[in-house]
């Protein structure tokens, strides 16, 4: 009998459009996703559909991926009115949208939350509504359906059942935000007007990039537009058929702004989606500019140097060479955006650490940067007026975050025999699945789950020795971490990451994320129920050392002066940015007591903050 080995990926049919007008005119696509053990749901190892109708109070039968009928053509026909195949594209989505995570980040993301809920749920009918919405404490995406407005439903039919689950950016942007509040717990807390507006941009951003993974539909836009990716729209806009169906009469939000970028919107928005869309264009614009270098030589080659191109259609041969560097030039770039959570704070996150998280992370994996993609985006940051705090100047090396400063003891000499074992257990796991010839694509498209997550209540003792003694070193290590040495500091994170630079070496790190929390705010009504935290991400070298201190300091009589300063000021930003947001809430002088202290709270909500989207 043959040994066959099991294919590493399940092909599956999907939206790549919204189905505004129908199966003929919608764009369909066949993606792969992992070839996980599957359940009728489906149901796997970290994403489970449950197809629950709230409203009907009924639950859909369940599709079951592994029904030979179903496997042998790719998946179920995409379809408008099959449950079925909704329950098919939200999982095959959702799937896409965690191994574009895995392989940036180097290790397997987590999606559990506690004990019991070991898995992301997934709701394709959770209620009747114009929204969909990842819920933290459900550990949960529940999706709406809603019937297009009667007198301006833009090409759907009147009163046509919209469901928000077809649309794939619609599943990409809350699965992103899932992804996001795993990965960084407290960027939910609005503790400055960044950090919603970050969670917001970062989604609609890998919702952008992740349309030009798909081949047929991004031929199609560019033949449309010759070469011009800006012509088609379905590459640059969201949600086309949400926002139609809601009588605006275009799409939900798109990653153009203006042809000139206004750097004070930067400094007057506050609206979490509409200040979110100033970090979309911004990385955005570090894309085009990206494209159109690479595609200069193509050009000057079919225009004979002239740069204009001749009228009729373009030649296919040029069309699929646009194509492939359009891909490629996203793909990179969706991987930088993604890569650069794990050289950020843990806490209070700005546009400004993003934008010196990116140029970092993608220095450290790729110092040369022959394309100038790197460049590019910090132009696109400095049109926008975004610019970090700390930085001396906009040069990339001014940028990166500044090395750690010797005082850290070597991790090694505080974790003993700890450290060395977890590395030797992933390294050998790594080595294992990118030398196995089976899998040799997979240790590239996703990579073993590589550490375990330090939140799950029945993590292995190795790893619940190693957060102890994280604990440990932390408080004996303080002051260089830039800690208050505060007994409760809490160690939200730690990973063992593996990544293959382009030039085909294995970096290995580790990162620790270290919280604190000023305890005193906790129940000032000032702050709202959103108390003041801070924290350090430390980049950890193979050799034990820290290589970068990532810090958002308490005040503390540890901090030089220029860190006090800096410490003060966050804590005064909190204070004045809820004062703000008080100012221009209406309901806020008829709170009652309970509601007012929770008042900062209550705004973390992405289920009102997404019904009160434009």
């Amino acid at each position: 009998m043959l040994d066959i080995p099991r294919p590493t990926f399940r092909p599956l049919r999907i939206y790549a459009t919204d189905p505004a007008r129908g199966y003929k005119a919608a764009r369909t696509a066949t993606i792969t996703v992992e070839n996980e053990e599957l359940s009728a749901g489906p149901i796997g190892a970290r994403l489970e559909v449950v197809d629950y109708d709230a409203e009907r109070d009924l639950f859909y039968d369940a599709v079951n991926l592994n029904d030979p009928s179903i496997l042998m053509q790719s998946g179920l026909p995409p379809s408008e009115a099959d449950p079925h195949f909704h329950q098919q594209m939200v999982y095959a989505i959702a799937s896409r949208t965690l191994t574009n995570f895995d392989r940036a980040l180097g290790r397997r993301v987590s999606l559990r939350k506690g004990e019991f809920r070991h898995k992301l749920r997934l709701l394709p009918h959770a209620f009747e509504g114009e929204n969909a919405f990842y819920d933290h404490d459900l550990n949960a995406i529940l999706f709406g359906y809603f019937t297009a407005d009667p007198a301006a439903p833009g090409p759907n039919i009147p009163n046509q059942t919209i469901f928000t689950c077809l649309s794939h950016d619609i599943i990409v942007h809350e699965m992103t935000h899932a992804i996001v509040d795993h990965l960084r717990r407290y960027f939910l807390e609005p503790s400055n007007v960044d950090v919603l507006a970050f969670h917001e941009g970062f989604s609609d951003l890998v919702a952008l990039l992740q349309h030009f993974s798909y081949r047929d539909l991004l031929i199609d836009e560019i033949r449309v537009g010759r070469g011009d990716i800006l012509d088609g729209s379905l590459l640059v806009n969201l949600a086309k058929q949400f926002g139609e169906a809601t009588g605006t009469g275009k799409a939900l939000r798109s990653a153009i702004d203006t042809a000139t970028p206004d750097p004070r919107r930067y400094g007057n928005l506050t609206e979490p989606h509409a200040r979110g869309a100033i970090l979309v264009a911004a990385v955005f614009d570090g894309f085009l500019t990206t494209f159109r270098s690479r595609i200069a030589d193509l050009v000057r080659i079919a225009t004979g140097g002239s740069g204009r191109l001749p009228p009729g259609e373009l030649h296919p041969d040029l069309v699929a060479r646009i194509a492939s560097e359009a891909a490629q030039t996203a793909q990179r770039q969706l991987n930088m955006c993604i890569r650069a959570f794990d050289y950020l704070p843990p806490v209070d996150i700005t546009f400004g650490d993003y934008l010196r998280a990116l140029v970092t992370a993608d220095f450290e994996l790729d110092p040369d940067d022959a394309w100038g993609q790197r460049a590019a985006l910090i132009e696109g940051f400095r049109r926008r007026g975004i610019y970090p705090e700390g930085a001396t100047s906009l040069a990339e090396e001014s940028l990166r975050w500044p090395a750690a400063e010797p005082g850290a003891a070597p991790m090694v000499d505080s974790l003993s025999t700890i450290l060395p074992q977890l590395l030797q257990r992933e390294a050998a796991r790594f080595t294992k699945v990118s030398s196995d010839p089976g899998i040799a694509k997979q240790s590239r498209e996703r990579p073993p789950s590589l550490s375990e997550d330090l939140n799950e209540s029945n993590a292995s003792e190795t790893v619940k020795t190693m957060r102890e003694a994280l604990v440990s070193y932390a408080q004996n290590n303080s002051a260089a971490l830039k800690l208050t040495g505060r007994p409760d500091v809490w160690v939200s994170a730690f990973n063992a990451v593996f990544r293959v630079a382009p030039s085909g070496a294995l970096q290995i790190e580790l990162v620790a994320q270290f919280v604190e929390t000023d305890k005193t705010t906790s129940d000032d009504p000032e702050f709202g129920g959103v108390p003041v935290r801070g924290g350090t991400t430390a980049i950890i070298g193979v050799d034990g050392h820290v290589r970068y201190i990532i810090a958002k300091p308490l005040p503390s009589p540890t901090l030089d002066q220029a860190g006090k300063a800096r410490a003060d000021a966050r804590v005064a930003g909190q204070r004045a940015f809820v004062e703000q947001l008080d100012g221009a809430d209406a309901r806020t002088n008829y709170l009652d007591r309970s509601d007012y202290g929770q008042r900062m709270a209550a705004r973390m909500n992405l289920r009102a903050l997404h019904e009160g989207a434009e």
